[in-house]
């Protein structure tokens, strides 16, 4: 893909649109129609949309000729990798150990769930057994979207990636699929590659919450992602499966 056809921030692809970041919208596609949308990629020259913030809004799948992309990492990971981003290296949390910021970040609480079932975070949905079927509903929701979903990766997996990716997206040289990268380095200096001033020493390439987490906190964030546990299980195994016909 030309460098021109992507946008300059590409998870954000309306940042420079007029109406978008200006009403704090970028990375918000649900705001856009699918009109909107085409029009405005194709007075940009630009291939492709990132949707960072929101949640997947059905209407989407009617986009002319898209093609959908997604990636999935083990819940609690992810978790934890973002309160390191935004609280260890200091990039406006006000939290110095996850124990504070937790409890206070509901929306992440089962939000690949949430994304896919198209879904506003409530507390309710994880704290009220009146609500089994409600979390029922939202599961069945979130794995028939996802199984429209042309590529479907897991991110512990993406040394295997490149045969979906030359087949789905069309791009040959995949090499980077497996390059490591620290996101806003800038923002975050490390000295020697690994290690960043702040709240916490950064020290490794990826913080592991069996390391990280006291017991009680596992225990808590496990339970509050318990069901993108399951979600991520599928994710999982629809890219095995593709993975297995694409060898076949």
């Amino acid at each position: 893909m030309a460098r021109k056809e992507v946008p300059r921030y590409y998870c954000m692809p309306d940042m420079g649109w007029e109406g978008g970041w200006q009403q704090h919208q970028a990375g918000f596609l649900s705001h856009w129609s699918n009109e909107e949308i085409t029009r405005r990629m194709r007075e940009k020259g630009h291939r492709i949309a990132g949707n960072e913030w929101d949640r997947f809004a059905q209407r989407h799948f009617d986009l002319p000729g898209a093609i959908f992309a997604t990636s999935f990492r083990k819940p609690l990971d992810r978790a934890l990798s973002q309160f390191r981003f935004e609280c260890a290296e200091h990039r406006g949390c006000r939290h110095e150990v996850p124990e504070t910021w937790w409890p206070v970040r509901q929306d992440l609480w089962n939000v690949y769930t949430l994304t896919f079932a198209d879904e506003a975070p409530r507390k309710v949905y994880w704290t009220k057994p009146d609500m089994a079927q409600k979390r029922a509903n939202m599961m069945e929701t979130a794995v028939r979207t996802l199984s429209r979903y042309n590529l479907v990766l897991a991110m512990e997996w993406l040394a295997y990636a490149g045969p979906q990716v030359t087949s789905v997206l069309g791009f040959e040289d995949t090499t980077t699929l497996t390059k490591r990268v620290r996101p806003h380095i800038n923002q975050a200096q490390r000295e020697g590659g690994n290690s960043v001033e702040g709240a916490a020493s950064v020290r490794d390439h990826a913080w592991r919450p069996e390391d990280k987490l006291d017991p009680a906190l596992f225990k808590t964030m496990s339970e509050s992602l318990a069901m993108d546990e399951i979600l991520t299980d599928v994710a999982r195994r629809m890219f095995l499966e593709r993975l297995a016909c694409e060898g076949s």
